[in-house]
């Protein structure tokens, strides 16, 4: 009897070594090794789940990774594997502006900051673009009106989006409080850099999808600390 148990804990020491080695690669060990390890000892996640229409321990298997499922539902094959390259730090965060004022920041992007606190761009869209919109909106107003109404708004052509781009690295809370001061109408943040682009009023979307931030990151120490990543107050 004594031998039967002594074999049995072998083994699953044994288990528990060998599967911690494969959660290094496919998971965050610290989080995930000890309840996957729990998992698989009890057989809660102990079957084949390539096919998750006919998973037969999949109901299982998250309950036993409870609040830690999404984390960890990869290193049982339940969910797809993180992918490195589609982190935070390759998105970024937009927001619009309460009462901006399109007037200020024609002014200050107009020209060359003196002192290059920014440095602005600008643009081509369509100005239709924006007009269908419009026109739907008035058309919804004006139910029964001629057509003709709105269409005077259907103005194809060119029109300038203008951005300003923030020389220096900034956190988002800075970055929402900098466009505001220029009287922006929206703000785009990246986090991989703290890069902060501040949108005028003109603009249809959320201005330009690469960061030009002309000294961020200014250095290695110069690293937006974790902290800066909270959400910022809503309007």
């Amino acid at each position: 009897m004594k031998l039967y148990l002594v074999l049995t804990l072998s083994a699953a020491v044994v288990f528990l070594f060998a599967t911690q080695l494969l959660l290094v690669e496919a998971c965050n060990e610290a989080i995930c090794a000890p309840l996957v390890s729990k998992c698989l000892l009890i057989k809660c996640c102990d079957c084949d789940m390539t096919n998750k229409g006919n998973c037969t321990c999949c109901k299982e298997c998250q309950l036993c990774l409870s609040k830690l499922y999404s984390e960890c539902c990869s290193c049982v094959g339940m969910c797809p594997p993180p992918n490195p390259e589609d982190s935070i730090f390759k998105s970024s965060s937009i927001e619009d502006l309460a009462d901006p004022i399109p007037e200020l920041f024609n002014v200050l992007t107009e020209e060359e900051d003196p002192e290059l606190r920014w440095t602005s761009h600008s643009y081509p869209v369509h100005f239709n673009a924006l007009s269908f919109k419009t026109s739907l909106e008035i058309s919804e107003l004006n139910v029964g009106k001629d057509h003709t109404d709105h269409q005077k708004f259907s103005v194809a052509g060119p029109y300038n989006c203008t951005v300003a781009f923030m020389s220096q690295c900034m956190s988002l809370r800075k970055c929402k409080q900098s466009c505001k001061s220029m009287g922006a109408a929206k703000y785009r943040w990246f986090h991989e850099e703290g890069c902060c682009q501040c949108i005028g009023d003109a603009c249809i979307d959320y201005g330009l999808n690469e960061a030009k931030c002309i000294k961020c990151p200014n250095s290695d120490n110069d690293v937006v600390e974790e902290d800066d990543y909270i959400d910022i107050e809503t309007k």
